[in-house]
């Protein structure tokens, strides 16, 4: 029996009793339906379940690149600093925002050694070298210092920064 010969299947559907025809129709049915659901109605229904959840996360990631190209762009729009300002500014900025850290100069580099620097502390330093000297993070080695539960938690290790790079965009 080759697969194209529809007479013998026509003959087979021929013998069956009308109750025998009407539960293959009823079988039939059914593998035509659950093929629907699984082929087209299930995820079109998954994906509208979760287009909510979808559009809010696309939200949120799409206010968090419009702040880093506002930062971007506050940051191409600064004039890039001689390394004598540069030094200077970080120099004052260390020497403010970090009480006790040591800041060793290097050929192109500095390199900022702390001692029991609080976080708060160290964060806005961080912030305020990359807006204000125009100064990048090329290494940061940090460890916590040995403290009892009620102080804060200290910093301790070094930083190696590099200051603003010439004929970047």
């Amino acid at each position: 029996m080759s697969r194209l010969d529809l007479s013998s299947w026509a003959e087979r559907w021929a013998q069956l009793s009308a109750r025998e025809r009407a539960w293959v129709r009823v079988a039939g049915v059914v593998l035509v339906l659950a093929l629907l659901w699984q082929v087209a109605l299930a995820p079109a229904l998954r994906v509208w379940r979760e287009s909510p959840s979808r559009h809010a996360q696309l939200d949120r990631q799409q206010a968090e690149l419009l702040t880093l190209q506002a930062q971007a762009r506050s940051l191409q729009a600064q004039p890039v600093l001689s390394a004598q300002e540069a030094r200077d500014t970080l120099t004052q900025l260390t020497r403010d925002l970090l009480p006790g850290a040591q800041l060793v100069a290097q050929a192109d580099h500095h390199r900022v050694v702390l001692k029991g620097v609080s976080g708060a502390h160290l964060s806005q330093w961080l912030s305020a070298i990359r807006q204000t000297a125009q100064a990048s993070v090329l290494d940061m080695r940090l460890q916590r210092s040995p403290t009892s539960p009620d102080i804060p938690t200290m910093w301790d290790g070094q930083i190696t920064l590099q200051g603003p790079q010439r004929g970047a965009p």
